[in-house]
C-alpha cells in the first residue's frame, strides 16, 4: 500500500492505516495538541468554513473538485478519496466550529446520511487560499436507542437497502449472534469491468484488519512457550540491523503499538515499492533506523511493528508467515477464502475510488503483508470469529489477555494486537482496516459479532458497522 493508506486501528473511526479510528478519516495528519478554550473565529476563517462546507455539500461533485483545484492547490492529490467521503456519508450536517489554532478552525460534523460524527480541520492563513483540509475522527455524543434483535435486522435490511440504491453503501455485511448467522447481504459492484455484483463469498481486501492473523499466530507460539511477550526483538532476530532497539523493544510492545516503530508507508517506501515486496525486503530496508519515541512510554500506531511480528513468526517456525497463517489459522477456522494474495481468478472486488457514476476509477490491487492487506470475506471473517471464541485457535485465557484494555489509544484502548473499544456505551473488541478503495470492520460484542466489508475507502464500512452496532440489544 501507499504512503495514503490508512491501516486502521483506533479511534473513534475503524485499518491499512487508520484503524478505524486510529485516525478516522480519509487524509489525517498529526497535529499538536489545541487549546479548548473558546474562541471567536476571525471571519477569515468562518468564511473559509462556510464556503467549504457549500462547496462539500453541493450535489453536483464537480463543484467540489473545482473548489479544491481553485482553492486548495494542496489537497489536489486527494481530492478522488474526499469525493468518496461525500457520496459515502451524504454530505455533512455542521454541529459546532471552533477556532484550534492561529490559522485554523475545526467543525465537528455529522454525516447527513449515517450516525457517524467527525471532525474537519481548515487551516488558511490567508483569503486566497486554503493551506489543508484534513477529516479525523470524533467521538459520538449521545446515544441512540437500542432494539430488540428482530428490529435491528429489519432496520439494517431496509437502511442499507436505501444507501445502495443511494450508492453510499458498496459492500456486504454480515450479524451473527454465537454461530448462527442472522443476516448476510451484498450491496454494489464487486468489479465494474466483469459486472460482478457484490455477495456474502465475495472477497475483499481486509486492510489491517489482517493485524487479527499475525496478533493470533504469534499468541499460539506464546501459549506453545517458543516465544515470550517479554522477549525482545533481538532473542529472535539476532541479526537485525538497530541492535540498540531490537535490545529494547519486546514482543508485547509491538502487539501493543507501544514500540516507536513506526510506519512503512511514506516517500522512501513510494520511491522504492517495487524492491519492498517481502517481510525480509521491508526489515532490510527499515532496520537501521531509530524508534519515533522511548519504546514502552506510549501508544504509536505501527505498521513496521507488524512487519517485525511477522519476521519472528517465520524465524521462529522456518516456514513464510503466509503458510504460518494457512496452518493455524484459515484452516483451523474453515477459511478458504482467505489468503494474502489477489487472486483474480476468483470473486474478488476491485478497490474504488472517486465518486458519481462517470468519477468512479479502479485502482490496483494490493498485496497482503504481516500489518494487513490481504483478502477475506464476511463469511470466513465469521468462521474466524466463531473458532477464536470456541478456544480452536487460542485458549480462553490467551483471549482474555488479548482483549483485556493494556493502553490508552485515543478514545480507545489496545490489548495484544486487537482493539478495544465501544459503540453507544456497549464494549467490543476487534480491527477494522482501511486504505484508498478498501474499507473493513469487525466487532466482537459480548453476544453478537459484526463483519462489514467494503470495496470504497474509509468511512464506507465504519458507518454501516457503527449504525449496526448501536442499535444491537445488550444484557
Amino acid at each position: 500500500m501507499n504512503r495514503r493508506d490508512l491501516l486502521v486501528s483506533v479511534g473513534a473511526g475503524a485499518g491499512w492505516l487508520i484503524a478505524g479510528a486510529a485516525l478516522g478519516g480519509c487524509r489525517a495528519r498529526p497535529r499538536e495538541p489545541a487549546s479548548k478554550a473558546a474562541v471567536d473565529p476571525p471571519p477569515v476563517l468562518e468564511s473559509w468554513l462556510e464556503r467549504w462546507l457549500t462547496a462539500f455539500n453541493d450535489p453536483d461533485l464537480g463543484v467540489y473538485k473545482r473548489f479544491v483545484e481553485t482553492l486548495a492547490p494542496t489537497v489536489r492529490p486527494y481530492v478522488d478519496d474526499d469525493l468518496a467521503v461525500r457520496e459515502i456519508t451524504g454530505g455533512f450536517e455542521l454541529l459546532s466550529s471552533q477556532v484550534t489554532g492561529p490559522q485554523e478552525i475545526t467543525a465537528w460534523v455529522k454525516d447527513r446520511a449515517w450516525d457517524r460524527r467527525s471532525k474537519v480541520v481548515l487551516t488558511a492563513s490567508g483569503r486566497d487560499k486554503l493551506d489543508d483540509i484534513a477529516f479525523t475522527g470524533a467521538p459520538a455524543e449521545g446515544t441512540i436507542q437500542r432494539l430488540d434483535q428482530a428490529s435491528v435486522l429489519a432496520a439494517v435490511k431496509t437502511k442499507f437497502g436505501e444507501e445502495a440504491r443511494a450508492g453510499r453503501f458498496n459492500g456486504a455485511v454480515l450479524i451473527a449472534r454465537g454461530e448462527q448467522v442472522l443476516f448476510s447481504a451484498g450491496h454494489g459492484s464487486a468489479n465494474d469491468e466483469r459486472a460482478l455484483p457484490v455477495s456474502t463469498s465475495t472477497r475483499f481486501c481486509i486492510g489491517s484488519m489482517g493485524k487479527l492473523f499475525t496478533a493470533v499466530a504469534i499468541m499460539q507460539l506464546v501459549e506453545q512457550g517458543r516465544l515470550g511477550l517479554s522477549d525482545p526483538l533481538a532473542r529472535h532476530l539476532p541479526d537485525y540491523a538497530n541492535r540498540t532497539l531490537a535490545e529494547r523493544v519486546t514482543v508485547e510492545q509491538l502487539l501493543t503499538h507501544t514500540g516507536g516503530t513506526g510506519d512503512i508507508f511514506g516517500p522512501q517506501y513510494d520511491a522504492n515499492a517495487a524492491a519492498l515486496k517481502t517481510t525480509a525486503d521491508l526489515v532490510r530496508f527499515y532496520g537501521t533506523r531509530e524508534p519515533l519515541f522511548e519504546p514502552g512510554s506510549r501508544w504509536g500506531y505501527s505498521n513496521y511493528g507488524f512487519v517485525l511480528l511477522g519476521a519472528i513468526l517465520e524465524r521462529v517456525t522456518g516456514k513464510p508467515y503466509e503458510a504460518v497463517f494457512h496452518e493455524r489459522i484459515f484452516g483451523p477456522a474453515g477459511m478458504p477464502a482467505t489468503s494474502q494474495a489477489f487472486a483474480s481468478s476468483r470473486a474478488t472486488a476491485v478497490p474504488y475510488t472517486g465518486a458519481g457514476a462517470t468519477g468512479r476509477k479502479a485502482l490496483a490491487p494490493y498485496e497482503g503483508l504481516p500489518a494487513g492487506g490481504g483478502y477475506s470475506t464476511v463469511e470466513d471473517l465469521q468462521a474466524f470469529v466463531v473458532a477464536l471464541r470456541s478456544g480452536a485457535l487460542v485458549s480462553a485465557a490467551t483471549l482474555a489477555a488479548m482483549t483485556a484494555p493494556r493502553v490508552v489509544a485515543g478514545t480507545s484502548h489496545w490489548g495484544l494486537g486487537l482493539a478495544v473499544r465501544t459503540r453507544n456505551g456497549e464494549t467490543y473488541y476487534g480491527h477494522g482496516g482501511s486504505a484508498p478503495g478498501v474499507n473493513g470492520d469487525l466487532a466482537i460484542y459480548r453476544d453478537y459479532a459484526t463483519v462489514v466489508l467494503c470495496n470504497r475507502g474509509h468511512p464506507a464500512a465504519l458507518t454501516a458497522a457503527e449504525f449496526i452496532g448501536a442499535r444491537l440489544p445488550v444484557g
